[in-house]
């Protein structure tokens, strides 16, 4: 099997520790739709169409999220343009405040940050028709102006609000202290393709997707290194269909000098030299 866009790794959901666990879960599932597929006093994992997307787990540090770096955002796909129109109209109604949106020439995209300060990009890929692609495979991203009273006006009033079940975790976009080292280092070890990098940060993506993941270095050269129980970012996950594509990466991440543990036989983490934390499993 290979995944969506000829990509051989699939994004499967964002992990973050959380200062206020109570506050965090109201935000994930009133304001963005997603449902409690478990919870504890510790954590809750919330999803869509049966997928855990977000993981929140408790944590007692209480540092700012953009002290460190980490995550500058999680991506969340929507299967159409009418579904990104209904979660559109639903948080603008409720008036929680974007803090951006922009049509990206491949995608169009709305952004917002949860009460602890962790981006949020909701988005829909445009027909791979419209996307900008190059000979040599690399795919142009732009920022324009988001035809956004178009696609509320296209919203429709979904009482109670939950977000469709084919919504899936579509990319992670990470703060990092060198985008240079950073992108060079996921492109090795992940095995992925740069489809437009400009000086201060790169998106790369397995296959013929638009990207995965993206690297910035825009938070500065003066973040902390992220530990392990910072608010934010806990890690992501990236799954693979072979178990020979596991072992590959767990090789690499090691070449490299990353710190592998293993969970399982189908499971293990990767730190980069940012300290943030990659777990990659079979899927």
């Amino acid at each position: 099997m290979v995944y969506a866009y000829n990509s051989k790794i699939y994004l499967a959901e964002a992990v973050l520790n959380v200062k206020n666990l109570a506050r965090q879960t109201a935000f994930y599932t009133q304001i963005i739709g997603l449902e409690i597929r478990t919870q504890t006093e510790t954590e809750v994992i919330l999803g869509a169409g049966g997928k855990d997307l977000v993981h929140l787990i408790q944590t007692n540090r209480k540092e700012a999220v953009k002290s460190s770096y980490g995550l500058y955002h999680m991506a969340i796909l929507l299967p159409t343009r009418e579904d990104l129109a209904d979660v559109f109209k639903h948080i603008a109604e409720l008036n929680y405040p974007f803090v951006g949106a922009a049509d990206h020439g491949y995608s169009e995209a709305l952004y917002l940050e949860d009460p602890e300060g962790n981006g949020i990009e909701l988005y829909r890929d445009k027909p791979v028709a419209d996307w900008d692609i190059r000979e040599d495979g690399r795919i142009i991203g732009v920022t324009e102006e988001l035809s956004a009273q178009e696609i509320y006006d296209m919203g429709r009033k979904v009482d109670p609000f939950v977000i469709v079940p084919d919504t899936r975790m579509g990319h992670i976009h990470l703060s990092v202290k060198d985008s240079h080292l950073a992108t060079a280092f996921y492109q090795s070890v992940l095995d992925l393709s740069d489809k437009f990098t400009i000086p201060s940060a790169s998106w790369i993506a397995s296959g013929d997707y638009h990207h995965h993941l993206a690297v910035n270095e825009w938070g500065g050269k003066n973040l902390n290194k992220r530990e392990a129980e910072f608010p934010g970012l806990a890690y992501y996950v990236v799954e693979v269909e072979k178990k020979e594509d596991l072992a590959a990466i767990a090789e690499k991440a090691k070449a490299h000098g990353a710190p592998v543990r293993w969970l399982s036989s189908n499971d293990f983490t990767f730190e980069d030299p940012d300290g943030i934390v990659t777990r990659v499993r079979k899927g």
